[in-house]
């Protein structure tokens, strides 16, 4: 694994120690100051070891304060650890238990339960989101399994199941909204607990799941030099990357089962802690879970500190979802440690075709033109099927919200396709940038200070955000260089960080996160036609200059040092195709909301296809995603008749089904 921080020769200072003080010392002292108050003077010991049972203030410390405490360092270590493993046998730091599919697949199942099933839930919820997270997981290995465990294909495999499971909860959440709000509290990371029963339950099955990570620890430092050494070696990779992601799975299906979904400490406390100078498997392995443990328990504890001040009245904030309060500035200020991009195996390992048949393009030129005359002329009505008569109706309602659909789809398989051109990650996708999210903080904001809440101004708040975000990035990436390991890590960091305001607010239980829902999945009602148009018109310049950047995303794939050596302007270059790209999520985000799946899969399925050089591989990703989303909206109008459901939720549920299907195909 070619390291994506600085190398082990070069003597840096190492951060850990101060880093891990910081927020010991910063949990430790609210932590003592919440147990005070409490306590009104009381003895502490004496709480703990002698507790009234009339006192309800000792009884508060012993069996809630200090539970919660005690499950959420071990929350966070199981994470952390987790995470170590799974961003070390695949080799990419953006693995993590919530792209493989692990959390999402749990609280799926969780979810159905409470809908269809509620009397599982009555004291087998644990069992309940292990079964669910290992489905997920079962699928994943079961696409990948073809490949030997891949690191691309347990990737996109992962990313893949993760989009569906997740699709699937929203669509549920969308349709029985009002019957999941105590399942969405507890999705978003619910750490209240009610006695030491639960702390115990989740010690001795993470302590169980650490003693093959202690076996595991001289193996996996191997996987540094890449599959090739180590099968030189006499490992098998493919059964060893099997181990420790079966470990990974148990440590994040014991922490959902527990507490519910913990987003960001899995991703980022492995990150900070190489960043920080943990440099080899074992130090990491140390580092990395404690780093976890302390980070959940900081971010607990300002949360609570944050709720008790009144800050929030009336609304209970999960801690899950604001993970990335403390652990973004971490994540940003180590930055400028890293030196070299993340070793992640040639795209050929997905044994796509060597040449484009030559139908391939004339095929999804008449699919998208088939698609937009499908979506503006068939349509369903009180009497059934019919073709829309009415021409002025085509042109106040359907052509905008159609073109504007397939406009926004080929922006998006743009963008993916230059930012994965660009990293070299097949990870890489116009979410990561955080632009998306940056809008939809924009949504949330106008939300609540804006009235009346008109389509207008919400676009407005949109747009703005993005903006906002799209500066932010910029200013960052400019002072490492545009370098693209550290435009996603930043991407990621931003995306966190306002992510972790709309889950709050999502799981807030505010009269507004019902419009929010819709606005998140990408609906398209609010799309005025001036909006589609301009998509439309970004659309196609967009297609016109793509060609002019073939050059520099075919040399910058291959790396800085050989692209500099053709002549190319390493960081000039960078900074157009990362410029370009986060316009073009931009103007989609306006259409369809933060819509994820399109930017990631649609430049797979145009490799898949053939499309290999980057000009004719960003042509066909946006007609991909042009008639993945402009068919999504159609169906989002059709299946649900008269309700229309979301385009973004359709076109995952519709896209990744398709992903996972063709994976099968190719597997046999």
């Amino acid at each position: 694994m070619a390291e994506f921080i600085s190398s082990g020769h070069v003597r840096t200072r190492n951060y850990c120690v101060p880093i891990l003080f910081l927020l010991a010392a910063t949990a430790a002292a609210l932590t003592v100051m919440r147990v005070y108050d409490e306590l009104h003077g009381a003895s502490f010991w004496g709480a703990i070891w002698s507790a009234h049972s009339g006192d309800f203030h000792q009884l508060i410390v012993r069996d809630s304060i200090l539970p919660r405490v005690a499950v959420t360092l071990l929350c966070g270590a199981a994470l952390a650890l987790a995470g170590t493993l799974a961003q070390q046998v695949l080799r990419n730091p953006l693995a993590e238990p919530m792209t493989l599919g692990v959390m999402p697949g749990a609280y799926l199942a969780v979810t159905v339960a409470a809908i269809w099933a509620p009397g599982w839930l009555d004291g087998r919820k644990e069992l309940v989101a292990l079964g669910g997270g290992g489905t997920a997981i079962l699928l994943v290995f079961l696409l990948a399994w073809s490949q030997r465990m891949s690191t691309l294909a347990v990737i996109l495999a992962g990313m893949v199941v993760n989009l569906l499971c997740g699709a699937v909860s929203m669509a549920i959440a969308w349709t029985h909204y009002e019957l999941l709000q105590g399942v969405m509290i507890w999705g978003g990371g619910a750490l209240d607990q009610s006695g030491w029963g639960v702390s115990e339950w989740l010690a001795v099955r993470v302590g169980l799941a650490v003693l093959p990570v202690w076996a595991l620890s001289r193996p996996l430092a191997v996987f540094e030099a890449g599959d090739s050494t180590v099968r030189s070696l006499g490992i098998s990779v493919q059964r060893m990357r099997l181990i420790a992601l079966l470990v990974t799975v148990a440590l994040a299906a014991f922490v959902v089962a527990s507490v519910g979904v913990i987003g960001f400490v899995g991703l980022a406390a492995p990150i900070i802690a190489r960043l920080a100078g943990a440099r080899r498997v074992a130090q990491r392995l140390v580092l990395a879970p404690l780093l976890g443990a302390l980070l959940l328990w900081a971010t607990d504890e300002v949360v609570q500190t944050i709720s008790a001040g009144g800050f929030f009245p009336g609304h209970l904030i999960p801690t899950g979802t604001v993970t990335s309060l403390l652990g973004v500035p971490f994540l940003i200020a180590m930055l400028p440690r890293l030196r070299a991009a993340p070793d992640v195996e040639s795209a050929d390992a997905a044994r796509a075709p060597t040449r484009m048949p030559g139908w391939c393009l004339p095929l999804w030129i008449v699919l998208a033109l088939a698609t937009l005359s499908t979506s503006l002329l068939l349509t369903r009505s009180f009497h059934g099927w019919r073709l829309l008569a009415r021409f002025d109706l085509l042109l106040l309602w359907g052509l905008p919200h159609t073109l504007g659909a397939i406009a926004a789809g080929a922006l998006l398989a743009l963008s993916g396709t230059l930012l994965q051109r660009m990293t070299g990650n097949p990870m890489a996708s116009p979410d990561l940038l955080g632009v998306s999210s940056g809008g939809a903080l924009g949504i949330v904001f106008v939300m609540f200070v804006a009235n009346p809440i008109t389509p207008a101004v919400l676009l407005g708040g949109c747009l703005s955000g993005a903006m906002v975000t799209l500066g932010m990035l910029v200013w960052l990436g400019g002072r490492t260089g545009f370098a693209p390991e550290r435009m996603i890590l930043i991407g990621v960091a931003l995306t966190a960080f306002f992510q972790s305001v709309v889950g709050a607010v999502m799981a807030s239980g505010d009269s507004r996160a019902a419009l929010l829902l819709n606005l998140m999945l990408g609906n398209t009602y609010f799309v005025q036609p001036a909006t589609a148009y301009t998509a439309v018109g970004v659309a196609f310049l967009a297609l016109v200059l793509v060609p002019l950047l073939a050059r520099w995303l075919q040399a910058l794939a291959l790396g800085a040092q050989f692209a500099d050596g053709i002549g190319v302007p390493v960081i000039p270059a960078r900074f157009a195709v990362l410029l370009f790209a986060s316009i073009l999520t931009a103007v989609s985000t306006l259409v369809v909301g933060p819509s994820t799946f399109v930017g990631l899969i649609a430049p797979h399925l145009a490799r898949f296809s053939g499309a290999r050089r980057p000009a004719t591989q960003a042509w066909v990703a946006a007609l991909i995603g042009g008639v993945l989303l402009g068919l999504s909206e159609w169906l989002s109008r059709q299946v649900a008749f008269p309700e229309a459901m979301p385009t973004g939720l359709v076109a995952t549920l519709v896209g990744s089904g398709y992903f996972v299907a063709m994976l099968l195909r190719r597997r046999s």
